[in-house]
């Protein structure tokens, strides 16, 4: 196998459950070190795609490649430790409510590296500090907590295991537009400090365009005419807002565009 500079490749991806066809042909490279933001509508399988980079999908068809591996031929035992190289960052946090802070924090380490339980609180100190909460949240459960808040301590849980990979989904859903440029820049700080390839999946384009150095769109397969790609952009930040495809303008400026037509079209055939 030849090396490649990319960490993850996805290869001709394709993802069905059942007769639903979710992801079809998908191939993206992402080099090491480069924030990559995923964006399109509900439905166009951009969790889907996460997931399958890290190995919770099974591909129905085509390959994803870690670090010059295949993630789907990887035994169970493998693929545990690869997973101990990404750090995710789910979409309400996926904090344990019947844990402290504190033990939200140290799960990863205690899970994967309980030999080195010494150094388990400097760490966990470390990844709060990182993310600006004060030593008094690690006693509070998350209930006790803002929406923003926990957001920050799921993405210190994500820093404590030094992830070569962050994935993101959806980081700023729920959140209001202060908090939210908040996570922005503590994914911008986080991509400087550790160095780490981050992938992120959102809805956002303020923060696709302030994160992101390239920007990849899907389009639900429902739709696409047969055989046409589900990518329909893959570029800068500043080049999506120059976007001639009138799909992608529409997202980017948040515009109902040709969808109004459809959804009046699609009931007077309901009502036929």
């Amino acid at each position: 196998m030849v090396a490649s500079n990319s960490i993850i490749d996805v290869c001709n991806l394709h993802i069905r459950f059942g007769q639903q066809e979710v992801l079809r042909d998908i191939s993206i490279q992402v080099p090491r070190g480069q924030t990559l933001a995923i964006i399109g509508e509900s439905g166009c399988g951009k969790t889907v795609l996460l997931k399958t980079i890290i190995g919770l999908i099974r591909p129905s068809q085509g390959h994803v490649d870690f670090d010059n591996r295949r993630v789907d031929r990887l035994s169970e035992k493998d693929l545990a430790h690869q997973r101990t190289r990404f750090g995710f960052v789910f979409q309400n946090s996926a904090l344990f409510d019947s844990m402290t802070v504190a033990e939200n924090i140290l799960f990863p380490l205690r899970q994967h590296r309980a030999e080195q339980q010494a150094e388990h609180d400097q760490q966990m100190h470390a990844g709060l500090a990182e993310v600006g909460l004060p030593p008094s949240v690690l006693g509070k459960r998350p209930a006790e907590l803002s929406g923003g808040m926990r957001k920050r301590v799921g993405l210190a849980r994500a820093l404590v295991m030094h992830p070569e990979v962050l994935l993101y989904d959806e980081p700023t859903t729920g959140l209001d537009p202060i908090v939210s440029d908040v996570i922005n820049e503590l994914m911008i700080r986080t991509s400087e400090n550790y160095e780490v390839t981050s992938v992120i999946v959102t809805h956002d384009m303020k923060s696709a365009r302030k994160v992101a150095d390239r920007v990849v769109m899907l389009y639900p397969l429902s739709r696409l005419e047969p055989g046409e790609p589900q990518i329909i952009f893959d570029g800068s930040p500043a080049e999506i807002d120059a976007a001639t495809d009138s799909r992608v303008s529409q997202f980017v400026r948040g515009e109902a565009g040709d969808r109004l037509m459809e959804m009046r079209e699609s009931r007077a055939v309901g009502h036929a």
